[in-house]
């Protein structure tokens, strides 16, 4: 046995501890475990270790009184290092001297350990947090006491902690809804493992008292020993997504709804959602669907002080969230499956963690991008069996009643094409007019929109005999923006009567009017999703 480990066995005897069955070991990878040195029954006490061994927040603030604005985890980890710095001048010293050197989470990865994770959800969380920890320590470092303590220490401090202190709630449950933490010799040597029936049995006073392991399932002798860290939130196993409003001309509007209705992640950013497999909070649906909001559905909106009247905005506005939210997972599914170094490169045990990480980002992402898809045919299943909406823009705020309607879904799959006009559908009922269009447009796709209008006039021209009439005649023509109207006036001048001169039989002047140019435009705009793009008639 190594000289520290039995320093450190005699110390925790030495001060009240009790572990009769605890083999301590160190593994290939040089990761301490503890194993079972004799047969382990159900309900025995494995480990009981006094409080006054214990590193705590109270103890780590009486050694730096003047620290008193700073957060428990800044202060003890200027505690930790400290207390490491004055060796065996050190109460803790014998614990310490056992702790590893490094400490083998992401903050403590070098640029070729990085690589493993670039690209990642933990890649960004890495940078952001150590970014945020170093911050602190240069304020920390001006202060008294705290100047001689190096930003190598500091960090190595913090990552004990974070990798191995348990809440003070167990040393004082008056202190629960405080966040603050501890550090227990000899409980901490337990690893973790998920489900591992334990119970952790307080006693006495927080001056007095002590702590213990109780297990819930037998062992034999030889096996290694586990604690369960409790229900402990596995910040990474998620994806986060904030959307950028900064690039949206109506930004500060959308951002001012989301304040007055308080449409709120619950995390220190607002705007910040975490996605986790199979679920997703309701802050987020909300959020996007006011980020995916059109010109007409933010005018209705602007002012709706009411979270429940963003649970549903309209089958446009709801198509346009799930979209944007599959974009943006996509994205990051794109950019998890990007690996930057060879698989077979992964040659220390960290970074064949990471690649077991990244394959469970990859594995998560898949199931979240499932969910929101089965969401999205819910809705199309919905749209197929639904009414369009007694008035228009079909937003359930206009139409409270029949959106309030409980509606059955088809019960086979409806396709996107099913519930929506496209224009290769309006040019399909319209051989005539895509011929024109043909002789006139060298390149449809560039010309899109301005086809896709042109193809919605001469649909509505059909009257009854149209599949969507009762579509085109609710949506008549709204106030239309002086300079949209301008430069709507630059385009039908450029088309017409060019286009009635070169086919008279297809672009009647009087079907082809500046005023239907507008009701196409305002249609297209108000309605219309893309990529591809298409009209949602509901």
């Amino acid at each position: 046995m190594a000289i520290p480990l039995e320093r450190y066995i005699q110390w925790l005897r030495d001060n009240g501890a009790t572990f009769d069955k605890f083999d301590f070991k160190t593994d290939q990878d040089g990761i301490g475990s503890v194993y079972a040195s004799q047969p382990v029954e159900e309900n025995e006490t494995l480990a009981t270790l006094p409080f006054r061994l214990a590193i705590t927040e109270p103890v780590a603030r009486r050694a730096f009184p003047s620290l008193h604005a700073y957060s428990c985890r800044a202060v003890m980890s200027a505690f930790v290092a400290q207390q490491k710095n004055l060796g065996s001048q050190s109460f803790y010293a014998p614990y310490l001297d056992v702790l590893p050197p490094k400490i083998m989470t992401t903050l403590f990865f070098d640029d070729d350990d990085m690589r493993f994770i670039e690209n990642t959800a933990l890649a960004t969380a890495t940078v952001e947090r150590k970014a945020s920890i170093y911050e602190e320590y240069q304020k920390l470092s001006k202060e008294p006491g705290v100047d001689n303590i190096s930003w190598d220490d500091y960090l190595w401090a913090y990552c004990v902690l974070s990798s191995r202190s348990f809440p003070y709630k167990l040393i004082d449950p008056t202190k629960e809804d405080i966040p603050s933490e501890v550090l227990f010799p000899l409980l901490d040597a337990l690893n973790h493992k998920p489900n591992t029936r334990i119970t952790w049995m307080r006693s006495g006073d927080e001056e007095t008292g002590t702590l213990s392991f109780v297990t819930g399932q037998p062992a034999n002798q030889g096996q290694q020993l586990f604690n369960n860290y409790g229900p402990k939130y596995n910040e990474y196993d998620h994806f986060a997504i904030k959307p950028n409003f900064s690039q949206d001309p109506n930004g500060p509007i959308k951002l001012n709804l989301l304040s007055q209705a308080n449409i709120v992640s619950g995390n220190d950013d607002p705007l910040l959602n975490y996605v986790h497999r199979q679920s997703a909070p309701d802050s987020l649906w909300k959020l996007m669907r006011v980020l995916v909001m059109n010109e007409t559905e933010i005018s209705y909106y602007a002012n709706c002080t009411d979270a429940s009247m963003l649970d549903f905005v309209g089958y446009r506005n709801e198509l346009a969230m799930l979209n944007t939210t599959q974009s943006l997972l996509q994205f990051k599914l794109m950019n998890v499956k990007r690996l930057p170094v060879s698989r077979d490169q992964a040659a220390k045990p960290w970074q064949q963690y990471a690649l077991m990480y990244r394959d469970g980002q990859e594995d998560v992402l898949k199931s979240i991008l499932s969910m929101v898809e089965q969401r999205k045919q819910s809705v199309l299943k919905t749209m197929a069996q639904d009414t369009i909406a007694p008035n228009a823009p079909f937003l359930k705020i206009v139409n409270p009643e029949h959106f309030s309607t409980p509606r059955e879904e088809s019960s086979s799959m409806v396709m996107l094409e099913n519930v929506t006009i496209s224009l290769k559908q309006l040019l399909q009922r319209n051989p005539t007019f895509k011929n024109a269009v043909d002789q006139l447009f060298e390149d449809i796709e560039e010309e899109e929109d301005i086809v896709f209008m042109l193809a919605l006039i001469q649909e509505r021209s059909k009257g009854d005999k149209s599949k969507w009439h009762d579509f085109f005649n609710k949506t008549s023509l709204q106030e239309v923006d002086p300079q949209t109207a301008v430069e709507l006036q630059e385009l039908y001048s450029s088309l017409f009567p060019a286009f009635t001169d070169a086919v008279p039989d297809v672009f009647h002047p009087t079907t082809f009017t500046f005023e239907a140019l507008l009701w196409a435009d305002n249609v297209l705009n108000t309605y219309s999703l893309s990529n591809p793009l298409v009209l949602v008639p509901k």
